[in-house]
């Protein structure tokens, strides 16, 4: 729904508020209850969550550098420290967005678990899907990362297979680069047929990225799940607003009812009390 529902429930609010006491001073005092501060303490929980998405975003960024290097660097030496930064950015990644998976789930059981007025259900719900939702975009851009340096590994591979076997068919190559056991039969026919440095550099730069585009595989499949558990919270989220709001709609309906069917009751009776009078003052006269 294209609707902003923050908002609304906002609007809402102050105008219950206003109409239960005549004064927007009365929103002032609800900073005072204990469930503003249970709101307050919520939403200070869910800012650290969303600087730790920003965090992680950030992150994503600086591993994309990490592949390039990695990418472009020939020094076997300088591969190896930037694959172990690499590795250990790819493990920071992964155990920050697994704990933001755990604490988005808490923040959803204990929003399911507290008994909370329609309207204040609706703004935590819905800063709750906001999360969930960047989290989701964060996790998107993780995962195109990751397919597309899987992809620019496959092809440094094969290029390298090329320089040490350039009488090999592409069928071979492809062969090589995608079966574990193909590319030990290569490497071994490489090494007694070649046994300079660079054939061992190169033969030892296509096990490299082969582990690399294992350990991807990996990552995307862990990011893939995580990226359906956040569907799951957005749609769920997405449910209950619909359901608060309809319930909000009802019930501004029967209050709405319930104010006209009062405002003629009024009329009624002041329409009987002015008879009364008239009459109270007639009947002496025409005495």
């Amino acid at each position: 729904m294209s609707r902003n529902r923050f908002s609304e429930f906002i609007a809402r609010r102050r105008e219950n508020s206003l109409d239960d006491s005549g004064s927007p001073d009365s929103l002032a005092s609800l900073g005072e209850s204990n469930t503003n501060v249970d709101m307050e303490k919520y939403f200070t929980t869910l800012n650290g969550i969303e600087r730790d998405i920003e965090g992680v975003n950030s992150s994503v960024d600086e591993l994309g550098v990490l592949h390039g290097r990695l990418l472009s660097t020939a020094d076997g030496d300088k591969s190896e420290a930037i694959a172990r930064q690499r590795d250990q950015k790819t493990a920071d990644i992964n155990d920050t967005i697994k704990k933001l998976r755990s604490e988005l789930n808490a923040v959803e059981q204990m929003n399911r678990n507290t008994q909370l007025t329609p309207g204040d259900e609706a703004i935590r719900r819905s800063r709750h899907a906001v999360l969930a939702r960047k989290l989701m975009s964060v996790l998107d851009k993780y995962r195109t990362l990751e397919r597309e340096s899987q992809k620019r590994y496959r092809t440094r591979m094969e290029k390298h297979i090329r320089l040490v076997r350039p009488d090999a068919t592409d069928e071979e190559v492809a062969e090589a680069a995608m079966n574990e056991t193909s590319r030990s039969v290569f490497a071994m026919d490489v090494m007694s047929s070649y046994r300079s440095k660079v054939a061992k550099r190169m033969l030892r730069d296509v096990e490299n990225r082969d582990r690399d585009i294992r350990d991807i595989n990996r990552t995307i499949e862990l990011l893939n799940r995580m990226f359906v558990d956040m569907q799951e919270i957005v749609a769920e989220q997405q449910d209950v607003l619909d359901n608060i709001e309809q319930a909000v709609d009802n019930t501004l309906d029967h209050t709405t009812r319930a104010n006209e069917q009062k405002k003629w009751w009024l009329l009624f009776l002041l329409l009987i009390l002015i008879i009364a009078i008239a009459l109270s003052i007639a009947l002496p006269v025409a005495m």
